[in-house]
C-alpha cells in the first residue's frame, strides 16, 4: 500500500514540475506561435477574400 502511495506522489510531483517548466518558460504560447499559427495562416490565406465565416 505504501508503494502505491509513493508512486502516486511521485507521478504528481513530476507532473507538477513539468507544468511549472511549461509555465515558467511560456512554452505553451511559443508552441502556438511557432507551430499552430503558421498552419492556421496558411489555411486562411487560401480562402476567398469575400467568403464569410
Amino acid at each position: 500500500m505504501i508503494k502505491i502511495g509513493l508512486i502516486v506522489i511521485s507521478v504528481i510531483a513530476v507532473l507538477f514540475v513539468l507544468l511549472f517548466i511549461v509555465y515558467f518558460f511560456n512554452l505553451d504560447m511559443k508552441f502556438i506561435v511557432n507551430v499552430v499559427a503558421p498552419v492556421l495562416e496558411k489555411h486562411y490565406d487560401k480562402r476567398d477574400s469575400n467568403q464569410f465565416v
